[in-house]
């Protein structure tokens, strides 16, 4: 039928071809047509180019759907050891599908397809993250034989107050020649953790290299009054990689930003982000901390919200698992928290335990 995409047993006719740096424009905007999450509740991310996140990776891979030399959607993947089992394993980044071609398998047959180029890469499991209100999502991985296994949890701390900080402690930019130490202390903070890959000084400072407007600089330790690192995290600002959004802002925030107007003539509130209006965040990462000194990753917080105030930023944020002693510490500072559920697969054998599990915070650019 005129002006009708053509269809067959109710799927669209589309081919799959590997990314192209000619599709990044059509790419970016059905991104922005589909925000994740559902009439009540959806994030959005506004990018300038699509791959910047994935250029991060070893390896990775886009996916993208035509019909009739129009984009129907893409998916994208990068595979990844895993340290604990000896094996690799896929982790989809994102699969997106036009409003225009939903309803009609171009969603599975880019899940298939995916599925196949981690399979050929040596993949034994696969897995995702979906957000929380995404009901499609966990839908078309449900359909597709995964099971939703863990779940995350995202505190955004407010940067409205400044703190005072314990002088208990010494919190400085790492030094080069300390990077080993700090190292040791993370490697320590997250033996055990799926998916956690131990560093080297090495590793660690090329990982530092390697994601964009992070580095050594964003780097900061702690030390007590023997001169021990005790505590440590870095801050990464990946707005130039994708600012965060809400197309659909909750009911609560609205309301929330509405008594916080009122109370802002009298004392100092936290910024309640408008619907659509970018959020303004640095992300906490590679934290750790000594376990018998929780004060120190406390005092460390507090340290980097000042700087963040001074940075003119709105929000702290990183990925926990909700079992990580670290969550327990950072909602003593009252964050606000989201979740995010992982759904995986298995191609061979049985999925491992996902519990406690390691949240690369590359892998948090929705």
């Amino acid at each position: 039928m005129k002006g009708k995409n053509p269809m067959i047993g109710g799927m669209f006719v589309i081919s799959i071809r590997p990314f192209s740096d000619n599709d990044n424009q059509n790419l970016l905007e059905i991104e922005r047509l589909c925000p994740q999450g559902d009439e009540n509740c959806a994030l959005g991310v506004d990018k300038t180019d699509i791959i910047a996140r994935y250029k991060m990776y070893d390896n990775w891979n886009m996916l993208v759907a035509e019909e009739e030399g129009k984009v129907a959607g893409w998916i994208g993947l990068t595979v990844k050891p895993a340290f604990e089992r000896n094996v690799k394993y896929a982790y989809v980044t994102e699969v997106m599908v036009h409003p225009a071609f939903r309803k009609a398998g171009v969603a599975t047959q880019l899940m298939k397809k995916a599925e196949e180029k981690a399979l050929g890469m040596g993949s034994s499991y696969t897995y995702a993250y979906v957000y929380e209100s995404n009901n499609a999502s966990k839908s078309l991985f449900g359909k597709m034989g995964y099971s939703s296994v863990r779940y995350i949890k995202t505190p955004a701390l407010p940067t409205y107050k400044k703190s005072d900080i314990s002088p208990e402690y010494s919190i400085k930019p790492v030094d080069r020649k300390e990077i080993g130490d700090a190292v040791s202390l993370i490697n320590e903070y997250n033996s055990g953790f799926i998916h956690f890959l131990p560093f080297t000084a090495q590793t660690f400072e090329e990982r530092l290299k390697a994601i964009p407007w992070y580095g050594l600089e964003n780097f900061w330790v702690v030390r007590d009054k023997n001169n021990k690192i005790v505590a440590c995290a870095g801050l990464w600002n990946n707005s130039k990689l994708g600012n965060l959004y809400y197309a659909r802002e909750p009911v609560v925030m609205k309301m929330m930003r509405s008594i916080f107007g009122v109370l802002s003539h009298i004392t100092k509130v936290p910024k309640i982000t408008a619907e659509k209006e970018h959020l303004k965040l640095l992300y906490i990462a590679d934290y750790a901390f000594d376990k018998r000194q929780p004060e120190a990753m406390l005092a460390l917080l507090k340290w980097l919200s000042n700087l963040s105030i001074d940075m003119k930023q709105d929000y702290l944020m990183t990925a926990t698992d909700p079992d990580d002693d670290f969550l327990a510490i950072i909602k003593k500072l009252k964050p606000q928290i989201e979740t995010w559920n992982i759904f995986a697969k298995s191609f061979e054998g049985d999925l491992p335990t996902f519990s406690p599990f390691y949240t690369d915070i590359k892998d948090m650019i929705p």
